[in-house]
């Protein structure tokens, strides 16, 4: 049986072909899948009009050359047997499915490795499958997840060769021909640098991420009290000069913890409040409480605030609020944060409304009898 499987990728992004054709190589049927990625009008009339049969066509719906139901209604007539699967972002729905598209798939890593699990399915087995949407079980989560990780951990290490190359092709252009490329040349290799910069940026916090989901916590008992009181020196010259303050409303815990990490999940949480603070002077308040099995530590700002949509997404990869235009950063740190708190067997999350500041809430399970109650 012939399991050779031609895919027609209608990419909006580089990236998300990168991302697809590393998945489907990790897949047990990756090597009978072709994938042939078309980013241009001409590009993909030429491939639906050729003799090549396609099995499966993925059209992502940020095409600007088209919309989305005429390259379906494209397809549909000229190769009438693909499976038509659309990427979609997360205000589209199902109703898709009514209109010649045979599956709808969230335009992010989670749908990309569901997209390339379809396509191995394919590959390895011949016959029909259901498309119906039907809720994961805990094994299929964790199957996700670690799919996931491997994605992280390939991409972060996979770019950084290409990407320190550009960064050493930009410094030579502006070392070397500065005084022949002019102001508006200049210009042009100074926003390539900055942004070379910040995917560099980027890529870091990756690998910190992939690091952490291997990673075993060091655990020893950390006084809390004392952790915020390091956070609070690593930022004293930022708070002095725009006069922000930090306190407790208690005392903290001393916690079993991977000191390091918790560090970090302070100086995270400490550093989104400083950047995201509001016109007005800026306060952040701790405090703790001891809930059933966990300590729970709250860190409060009266910054800008989270709208509801935002709220819900921020502790994922590279998602920032929507209003950060004027404020630099990668996305990764709250990812991080959670990432963190999860290998202690914790979680974390926020309370927030938009000019009313955010409270980031993380917890932490202590059954080990050396985790201390705070005096007071």
């Amino acid at each position: 049986m012939n399991t050779n499987i031609h895919v027609l990728f209608l990419s909006a992004s580089s990236a998300d072909e990168t991302v697809l054709s590393s998945l489907l190589e990790g897949e047990e049927a990756g090597a009978g899948v072709h994938l042939f990625a078309a980013g241009t009008a001409q590009v993909f009339y030429d491939a639906i009009y050729s003799e090549q049969s396609y099995r499966v066509v993925v059209i992502d719906e940020r095409q600007t050359w088209s919309d989305w139901r005429g390259l379906v209604a494209a397809c549909t007539k000229n190769l009438p047997n693909a499976l038509l699967v659309l990427l979609a972002g997360a205000e589209s729905n199902e109703s898709a499915l009514g209109e010649g598209v045979a599956a709808v798939y969230p335009r992010n890593s989670a749908g990309l490795i569901a997209l390339a699990r379809l396509v191995s399915k394919l590959a390895a087995q011949d016959q029909g499958f259901s498309l119906r949407h039907e809720p994961l079980d805990a094994d299929a989560d964790r199957d996700v997840e670690e799919e996931r990780e491997k994605l992280v951990y390939a991409v972060s290490h996979d770019l950084q060769d290409p990407l320190q190359l550009a960064r050493r092709y930009a410094d030579i252009l502006n070392e070397d021909f500065e005084s022949k490329l002019g102001d508006s040349g200049s210009k042009v290799l100074g926003h390539l640098q900055f942004n070379l910069s910040r995917t560099q940026e980027m890529l870091d916090e990756l690998l910190d991420y992939s690091r952490l989901q291997n990673s075993r916590p060091e655990k020893q008992p950390v006084d809390f009290n004392e952790l915020l009181d390091e956070v609070i020196d690593l930022y004293r010259l930022t708070l002095d000069e725009i006069g922000g303050t930090i306190s407790k409303q208690n005392s903290l815990p001393t916690l079993v913890v991977d000191r390091r990490q918790f560090l970090r999940v302070l100086q995270n949480l400490v550093g989104n409040a400083i950047k995201f603070r509001s016109e007005r002077a800026l306060h952040i308040s701790l405090r703790s409480q001891r809930v059933r099995n966990e300590w729970r530590i709250g860190v409060k700002d009266n910054g800008i605030g989270l709208e509801e949509e935002d709220a819900k997404r921020v502790f994922d990869m590279f998602e920032r609020a929507g209003v950060t235009e004027d404020h630099p950063g990668t996305g990764m740190g709250l990812a991080i944060c959670k990432r963190i708190v999860k290998n202690h067997g914790g979680n974390i999350w926020v309370r927030s409304s938009p000019g009313a500041g955010s409270v980031f809430i993380f917890s932490v399970p202590q059954t080990d009898e050396r985790a201390e109650v705070p005096a007071g």
